[in-house]
């Protein structure tokens, strides 16, 4: 990690630690980075334990609806990006216009999985290690139809391993935020 990114992200992380918390989110350079408070009351403190440890190792949360992110704007079809994570430069949006709290919050818990697919492998590199053999089974096995549905019409095959296990724990926030403590620098 450059000298740059270390003091960005010490910047951002004393920001997130001084603003009122009666506040949803922070602004850092014009960017809408988002916080606990910016979840729901149900959700803030597996919301704030996600992404204070996001923030800590790297990974700023960026509010897609306040930062207009073109992404997150709905289709004609009306369906919609929920969000998505960036492994090649470890940053995450949640799209927040029209979305429910608790779409919202299994968003982040499904991109946090992918954040620790990547530390799995190292943060600082685009590759996301899934799971395989009897554990990829098992959470194939567990996902609701329409998950295991979802992820084979919309994902490629190369795919389906990372997606299965996000998707198996998308409404587990509390499971994936203390594997994430895991990850701790």
């Amino acid at each position: 990690m450059n000298t740059f990114t270390k003091v960005t992200l010490g910047t951002i992380t004393t920001l997130a630690t001084i603003v009122p918390s009666a506040l949803a989110g922070y602004q850092v350079e014009g960017y809408h980075l988002m916080d606990g408070n910016d979840f729901g009351p149900q959700h803030k403190a597996v919301a704030t334990q996600l992404i204070d440890t996001l923030t800590e190792i790297g990974v700023p949360v960026f509010d897609g609806g306040k930062n207009n992110i073109e992404i997150c704007v709905p289709n004609e079809d009306g369906s919609q990006t929920l969000g998505y994570y960036v492994p090649s430069k470890d940053y995450m949006v949640v799209c927040t216009d029209g979305i429910d709290n608790d779409l919202q919050m299994e968003t982040l818990v499904h991109e946090t999985v992918h954040v620790i697919q990547d530390l799995r492998d190292g943060l600082d590199n685009s590759s996301l290690v899934g799971p395989k053999g009897e554990y990829f089974q098992k959470l194939a096995d567990g996902l609701p139809t329409y998950k295991a549905d979802t992820i084979t019409s919309m994902y490629d095959k190369s795919d389906w391993a990372i997606e299965a296990e996000a998707f198996f724990f998308e409404d587990k926030g509390q499971i994936v935020a203390d594997e994430l403590d895991t990850f701790k620098f």
